[in-house]
C-alpha cells in the first residue's frame, strides 16, 4: 500500500472513531462540522471521502460492528465460565444502546436498504452464529434447555429484528431506559412463567 493510500485510510479511521462519540445523538444532531473539529480534519475532506453525512454514519456503524464483534468472539472463546459470558454478553448489548442512539440508528436503516441489508446479514450470518456456539457450549454443560431448535432461535431472533427496525419514536425512547432492558434480556434469558426451583 503507497504511503498517500495509507494515510487516506488513516483519516478515515480517525473520522469513523470520532463519528462513533456522536451516535447517540439523535439524528439531526449530529453534524460534520463538529466530526470534523473532532477528528482534527476539513469538513470538505469529510464530503471527499464519503459524500454525505448518512453514508459517513453507514461506515461507522460497519466499522463499530466489526470491532464489536471481533471484541465478542475473543470474551466467548475465552475459559471464563458460562453463566460470566451470558452476563458479559448481555453488558455488551446494553452498552451497545449507550453508543447508538436506537432512533437515530432506525431513521438511518430506513432511509438506506443496503444498510438494512447489511445489518441483516450480519445479525444473521455473524452474530448469530456466536450465540448459537455459546447456547451449543451451554447444552454441552447441561445448562440450556435442549428442546429449544437452533432454527427457532434465529426465527425468535429475526422476529426481534424486525420490531427494533419497526419501532415507532415512543417505543424507541422507552427501550432506551437500562430496566426496561434488563427486562426484555431477563425474558429473553427465562421466559414468562416462573420456573420451577
Amino acid at each position: 500500500m503507497d504511503g498517500y493510500k495509507k494515510r487516506t485510510l488513516q483519516k478515515m479511521e480517525s473520522i469513523e472513531k470520532s463519528t462513533t462519540k456522536l451516535l447517540s445523538l439523535p439524528l439531526n444532531d449530529i453534524k460534520i462540522a463538529d466530526i470534523a473539529k473532532l477528528a482534527n480534519v476539513s469538513q470538505v475532506s469529510i464530503y471527499n471521502y464519503y459524500g454525505s453525512k448518512e453514508a459517513l454514519l453507514k461506515a461507522t456503524i460497519i466499522r463499530l460492528m466489526d470491532h464489536q464483534y471481533e471484541e465478542t468472539k475473543q470474551m466467548l472463546s475465552s475459559d471464563i465460565p458460562f453463566n460470566e459470558k451470558i452476563k458479559e454478553l448481555f453488558i455488551r448489548k446494553k452498552n451497545g444502546l449507550d453508543i447508538i442512539n436506537l432512533e437515530m440508528f432506525t431513521a438511518l436503516m430506513k432511509k438506506d436498504p443496503e444498510l438494512q441489508e447489511l445489518v441483516l446479514d450480519f445479525t444473521m450470518n455473524k452474530s448469530f452464529k456466536l450465540l448459537i456456539s455459546l447456547i451449543d457450549e451451554g447444552r454441552s454443560l447441561g445448562l440450556v434447555r435442549n428442546e429449544v431448535q437452533n432454527k427457532t432461535l434465529l426465527i425468535y431472533i429475526q422476529v426481534l429484528s424486525q420490531a427494533f427496525l419497526n419501532m415507532d419514536q415512543t417505543t424507541s425512547q422507552y427501550i432506551q431506559q437500562k430496566e426496561v432492558v434488563d427486562e426484555i434480556m431477563n425474558i429473553f434469558l427465562y421466559g414468562l412463567l416462573k420456573q420451577e426451583d
